[in-house]
Parts: C-alpha cells; sequence; structure tokens
C-alpha cells in the first residue's frame, strides 16, 4: 500500500490537545509531589522562538499545530503507516486550533481552523492563500502573523506535535476499548476489524481508526460504505469520542501510579515542541483551567470548528476553498475576550455531599489515622463525612471517586481539596470516596453558595444537582455499554 496523501490527515485536531493537556496536566497532576521532576519535564521540551504578546492576567491562546512532516520515518512500518518522506515531503500545518483557556474561571473554548480556509497573506497586496500552507512557507511565526492579520487574533503560546505524538500515548496507556457494530475496514489506513464487538486497540490499531476517511463495514456478507453523506463529521466524532475514552484511562491510571503518569507524559512530551515562554506557571494555569472537566461528560470541554461555508468565488490557483460563514465573528470575539470571572456557581451545599475518607498511600504508621482526621475536619465544614476501609486500589495523588449520579458534588468536593484530581467510579453508588494520596496537604473551607436549595438544611437532603443519567437506549447493545 502506498504512503497516505495529506488529505488523509485532515480534521485529526483532537490529538493535539491531548497531547498538550495530558502531558502537562498530568506532568503536574502524577509527580506533584517533586517539584523538580515538574519543572525539569517541562524544561525538556524542545523549543521554538517566536514573537508573541504579553499574555493578559486572566488567561492566555494556545496555538495548536499538528505538523505533517514525515522526516521522523526511517523503516518499512513507519513508511507504510504515514508515508514515505522522500515523496512526502511537504511540512504543511496538518491540523490548527486554538485553545482558549481561563484559568480563574475554569473555563476552555477550543476552535479548529479548517486546512482549507482562504485568508489574506499579510502584507501580500491582496494575495490569498490557504490557512495551512503558512507553516510550510514561513513557520509558526508566519501562522501567528497571519492569525493576528486576518482576525486581530493574539497568540500567547505555541504547541506542535507530530504523527507520532497520538500513537505513542495511546501505548504508554496500553489500549483503549472501542465498539464495533460489524467487521470494519478501511483500505487507506489499514484498519482491518475481523470481528464485531469490543475491541481494544494499541496505538498502532488506534491511529488507523481515527484517521479512517472511508470506513466499510460487512454487514449482510457484503462490504458496505458507511457515513460516506458527510465522511469528514463522522471521523471528528470518532476522534471525540476516541480522546474522552483515553483521556479518563490517561487520567485513572496516572492518578493511582506516578510512574504511568510519567510514562504518558514522556511519551507525548518528547514529540511536542513549546515556545520558549511556556513554563511551570503556565503548566499551573492550565492545570486550572481543566482541573474540573469531567472526561466522562462530552460537553465538558467546548470543541468547536470555526464555521466556514463554500467559497463562492474560489480561486483557480487554489482550488476548492473555504471562507468565514455565520457565526464566526462570534466565535472569535471568544477567543479575543478574556475575564476574571469566578466559575461557574455550584447549588450544591456540604450537607448534601456524602465522602468516605480512606487511606490511599500511607507513607509511615502516623499517617494511619489521616482518614478520621480530615473526615472530622470535613464534618465541620458540613459534609457528611465518615473514614472508610482501605480501598482495593491505592493512589499516590489525592483521588476523588465519585459514581457518574454525583458528579456535581464532586466537582464541589474538588475545590475543598485543592491537590486532589477526580475520576469516575463504576463501583460507587451513593457516596463519593476521597483516597488520600502522598500528596495530600489538607484542605480548605468550600465556598457555600449564597442561594440554598430549600431542602439542604438537613443531613439526609438529597441532591439537587446530581446529573441524572438516561436509562440505556433499548437498541443498545448492553455490552456496548459496558465497552469502556
Amino acid at each position: 500500500m502506498s504512503g497516505p496523501s495529506l488529505s488523509a490527515w485532515r480534521a485529526f485536531g483532537i490529538r493535539y490537545v491531548i497531547a498538550l493537556v495530558v502531558a502537562l496536566a498530568l506532568t503536574a497532576t502524577g509527580v506533584a509531589a517533586v517539584n523538580r521532576e515538574i519543572d525539569d519535564r517541562v524544561e525538556s521540551i524542545a523549543r521554538v522562538h517566536v514573537l508573541l504578546p504579553p499574555e493578559p492576567p486572566q488567561g492566555a491562546n494556545y496555538l495548536l499545530i499538528g505538523s505533517d512532516t514525515r522526516q521522523f520515518v526511517n523503516n518499512a512500518t513507519d513508511e507504510q503507516a504515514f508515508g514515505d518522506p522522500s515523496v512526502e515531503t511537504g511540512t504543511n500545518s496538518d491540523t490548527m486550533m486554538v485553545a482558549h483557556v481561563e484559568p480563574g474561571s475554569q473555563r476552555a473554548l477550543v476552535v479548529s481552523f479548517p486546512r482549507d480556509l482562504r485568508v489574506q497573506v499579510p502584507e501580500g497586496g491582496g494575495r490569498t492563500a490557504k490557512i495551512n500552507s503558512f507553516y510550510g512557507s514561513g513557520g509558526p511565526q508566519a501562522v501567528i502573523d497571519m492569525l493576528k492579520w486576518n482576525f486581530d487574533l493574539d497568540i500567547h503560546h505555541y504547541v506542535e506535535a507530530d504523527f507520532e505524538t497520538f500513537e505513542k500515548v495511546v501505548d504508554a496507556i496500553g489500549t483503549v476499548n472501542v465498539w464495533f457494530d460489524n467487521p470494519t475496514r478501511d483500505e487507506f489506513t489499514g484498519l482491518q476489524i475481523d470481528k464485531p464487538g469490543c475491541q481494544a486497540l494499541d496505538g498502532g490499531q488506534a491511529l488507523q481508526y481515527v484517521r479512517a476517511r472511508h470506513i466499510q463495514e460487512l454487514i449482510d456478507g457484503e462490504w458496505k460504505d458507511v457515513g460516506e453523506d458527510a465522511p469528514d463529521i463522522h471521523r471528528i466524532q470518532r476522534q471525540q469520542s476516541f480522546i474522552r475514552k483515553l483521556s479518563a484511562l490517561a487520567i485513572s491510571k496516572s492518578l493511582s501510579d506516578p510512574i504511568t503518569a510519567i510514562a504518558i507524559a514522556d511519551s507525548a512530551l518528547q514529540y511536542m515542541k513549546l515556545d520558549q515562554g511556556v513554563g511551570r506557571d503556565q503548566v499551573n494555569q492550565l492545570v486550572k483551567s481543566f482541573r474540573t472537566v469531567d472526561v466522562n461528560d462530552p460537553t465538558s470541554v467546548r470543541f468547536e470548528t470555526i464555521p466556514v461555508i463554500n467559497d463562492p468565488a474560489p480561486s483557480s490557483s487554489l482550488g476548492s476553498t473555504l471562507v468565514l460563514g455565520d457565526g464566526a465573528q462570534a466565535m472569535l470575539d471568544q477567543l479575543r475576550t478574556f475575564g476574571n470571572g469566578a466559575p461557574p456557581a455550584s447549588t450544591v451545599v456540604p450537607s448534601q455531599v456524602k465522602v468516605r475518607v480512606v487511606e490511599g498511600f500511607p507513607a509511615n504508621e502516623t499517617e494511619a489515622g489521616r482518614p478520621q482526621g480530615v473526615a472530622a475536619k470535613l464534618r465541620e465544614y458540613g459534609f457528611l463525612a465518615q473514614p472508610g476501609p482501605k480501598p482495593k486500589r491505592g493512589a499516590f495523588v489525592t483521588e476523588i471517586r465519585y459514581p457518574q449520579s454525583m458528579t456535581a458534588e464532586a466537582k464541589y468536593l474538588l475545590a475543598t481539596v485543592p491537590d486532589a484530581g477526580a475520576t469516575l467510579d463504576k463501583t460507587l453508588t451513593d457516596h463519593i470516596e476521597l483516597v488520600l494520596g502522598a500528596t495530600f496537604s489538607g484542605i480548605v473551607a468550600p465556598v457555600v453558595p449564597t442561594t440554598v436549595p430549600a431542602d439542604a438544611s438537613g443531613t439526609t437532603a438529597p441532591s439537587t444537582t446530581t446529573t441524572t443519567v438516561p436509562p440505556p437506549s433499548s437498541t443498545v447493545d448492553p455490552s456496548q455499554a459496558a465497552c469502556t
């Protein structure tokens, strides 16, 4: 099979967000007890020198570039997967996104810019070009200048990754389960799933799956095209669904095992490039912005694509192009605007949060009594807290484990335990488990909402903010729901 063309890699932007967020955020949380480890890993990342405006105090815009270079290819296996570097010599931007983060309000917006969007060349006398060509012609600085010239959009930090990043992160975690209704193939990427059901994909298979453009399924003994009505849209949906699973696994494994956290981070960091201004403060900024994100909730991070339409007057030299459509300016305004507001107000109160405090990483005999002391302190603040038995799975990083029905309560408790991470635990039903890790440094007073639910005065009041999980559709195979 010949090497894939550049068009095969379009719209695969989410992997670069994972390279950024998983690598940097997990480096900070997974080895939080050893500050030198964080600094050393951030300092080890390759740097790109670009001219950038100072970031505002309320947040920053991160330009995320996915390079389509094949220069790392040095064997037949990689050549089949990525293409022959002597043939595929281009170095355009395969993917371009801007991640807008506001730590104070704990908000994050990630906006993709399609490769074929037609824009003006800065100071080019009205000349235009496709947006993905600027990286190849002038490098990162040309992309940054183009965004400012065309959209008045300031970029404060730069992140770059290549094709290998995604595969290496998956392999560092192990495998990721994906459900297939039927035997599935994509001749272009080499994806070949021989039987239906829940399949554990390694890094190479995962890469084939998320970049597949022309999927076929074996239905009634015949290979049939699937999703040809809007292949790019279906591909983006596959990518986002996969990335959520990947994120959940990465966070869950890293919280309990610092070695895994370091391995995941290192797998991504060695293939990344950052601007010279990304340091410990920016890592903390990202962690704060994404800290309360529920990776199991598809709405918890906003992933958007700038609205575009087909160019009504395409350039003959550029071929088919896109231009901005309705709603684009409003989205650009969001990327330009930074606020310093508080996180979204919660209506949860401590008396609605049932917590079991357990010891996850006892360093010495004196810490054996930590759960009792922490539970007592939480009760002083009004939480329904009790010490519990040692959990089946320990935790190096302090961890808040919660049932899906108590997502809001878990996020509320998260603000009270500053050094904790949160992860969904399907074995829990009616309480949250606070697992004290080696990084535990205490708790802070909770912020009590000014508007208290009418039924929150009693200690047994039911939560009014729990996430309601709809019952599974009768058409969904129970095994599919369990493919996590």
